[in-house]
């Protein structure tokens, strides 16, 4: 792990994923799950650099999973915060091309991850965007709830 990041730091992100998914072979192999979540982990933030938002998010929601199954509740948050950055970027870019439904399924991802990492701001954050929509849509009575 330690290796991949230092090509992060580098802005290497292709260097950095190869070392990340050699962290996942030899993870799976020794069937160690904290490795396998937090070797995702890796390379969801290397895509996520590169702008490839969807990869990010695929490899993340992998390691939150990783993270579950491996009873570590400090991982769960740190992927979980990961998670809240990458569903937001890809909300907004639904938002902004008025694709509400597309918008509200990744707020509401958004707002699970937000309060999975216990972050109360970006949960509000969540909240008041899915509300906006809601009253952009018309729906008063839901942009009100």
């Amino acid at each position: 792990m330690a290796v991949a990041q230092q090509f992060e730091a580098l802005n290497d992100y292709e260097t950095a994923s190869y070392y990340h998914k050699r962290c996942l072979d030899v993870s799976v192999e020794a069937k160690h799950a904290e490795g396998e979540a937090k070797a995702y982990q890796g390379l969801g933030i290397c895509e996520e650099k590169v702008l490839n938002i969807f990869e990010a998010m695929n490899y993340l929601e992998t390691a939150l999973e990783k993270a579950v199954d491996a009873a570590k509740p400090r991982i769960e948050k740190e992927i979980s915060r990961e998670l809240v950055r990458v569903y937001q970027v890809i909300a907004i870019d639904f938002q902004e091309r008025e694709e509400f439904d597309r918008a509200l399924e990744y707020f509401e991802k958004c707002l699970e991850a937000s309060k999975r990492a216990n972050d109360k701001e970006k949960e509000a954050e969540c909240y008041q965007r899915i509300g906006l929509i809601y009253e952009k849509l018309g729906d008063l009575e839901k942009a009100i709830a």
